[in-house]
């Protein structure tokens, strides 16, 4: 069933408009987290995948411009360019060092290459039949990219294929590749707009979620993190308030026993008048100063009197407030 005025079938229009949504999706993601850049994967897969099912589905069509080669030359194009993308798609996008070859190089070898020589039999030719024969050559290259694949998986898990995450990605991976593989021949027996349209987009479409569900753990992963570190700082500056706090205390208590050395060193205060002079100042009593000291009571009262007389004091509170303190700690 087609949609009304093309040659696109209603799969191909649904395909298309769920890609949309995606493709919105992924760039208000892209906006909040600028700082992604390995969401531009993503968002040129789709565009990708848009245009290919654009073209795809409304060319060849003798009501559009173009002549019957230059249409055709267009909606293979964009067959090939989609495939041209997935080595290095898996390469940046799940971190497959094995797979820089088929990136860099392999896809301009074995699918750029191709697709000119095609364009060159077609033109010669004038026969599309034949110069579908050419395709052989993508799927024999797709082959090999099935079989590095595989050997990159494993190495990126050292312990094979017995982790679920690896037999997870090495599934996705190969049902992706699967419609690569099989689009030339798909071309080839024209099968129809949306068998090819269903079988490419689903492939591809399983690769997109699996690094979309990659990228939101690895956001939770980061979110957690976050809030372990707020947390662990949080404690952190607890405790260094709370020695701070301590440092202070005895900062405090040091000046303030300095200070009172001095004070008694200028009121020429003898060492046991220091020693009852500081008892006095921590609010001890007469009788508990003389039991602590080993001395009468009476001998406690006689040296306080010294020491009112000597600091020009009448009580213990006016003492303390001339020895600079008021409770010694």
């Amino acid at each position: 069933m087609l949609v009304p005025g093309t040659q696109m079938h209603f799969v191909t229009f649904g395909f298309i408009c769920i890609e949309f949504v995606i493709l919105f999706y992924l760039i208000i993601h892209r906006l909040a987290r600028p700082d992604d850049k390995i969401s531009f994967l993503d968002i040129f897969l789709l565009l990708l995948l848009i245009v290919y099912n654009v073209t795809g589905g409304l060319l060849p069509d003798f009501n559009l411009p173009g002549t019957f080669f230059v249409q055709n030359s267009v909606a293979y194009a964009t067959g090939f360019m989609t495939p041209c993308y997935f080595p290095y798609y898996v390469y940046r996008g799940f971190g497959l060092a094995k797979m820089r070859f088929h990136a860099y190089r392999g896809v301009f070898y074995f699918l750029m290459a191709p697709y000119f020589l095609f364009v060159t039999v077609f033109a010669y030719s004038g026969n599309l039949e034949e110069a579908k024969n050419v395709l052989i050559i993508p799927v024999v290259y797709g082959l090999w990219v099935i079989y590095t694949l595989a050997g990159a998986i494993q190495i990126k898990y050292p312990d094979g294929f017995k982790s679920r995450s690896s037999r997870v990605e090495l599934g996705v991976l190969f049902l992706s590749l699967v419609p690569w593989i099989g689009l030339p021949i798909i071309a080839y027996c024209d099968i129809g707009q949306a068998v090819e349209v269903t079988v490419t987009n689903t492939g591809f479409l399983l690769l997109l979620i699996l690094h979309m569900k990659r990228q939101v753990e690895q956001i939770r992963s980061d979110h957690k993190r976050l809030i372990e570190s707020e947390q662990q700082l949080l404690n952190y500056d607890e405790r260094v308030q709370a020695e701070v706090d301590k440092r202070t205390k005895e900062l405090e208590s040091y000046n303030a026993e300095e200070r009172f050395s001095q004070k008694c060193e200028a009121y020429r205060l003898t060492k046991r008048e220091k020693e009852i002079a500081g008892l006095v100042c921590k609010g001890v009593s007469h009788r508990t100063i003389g039991e602590t000291l080993f001395i009468a009571e009476r001998t406690v009262a006689k040296h306080a009197q010294n020491i009112f007389e000597k600091t020009g004091v009448g009580n213990k509170m006016e003492l303390c407030k001339k020895m600079g303190v008021v409770i010694l700690k």
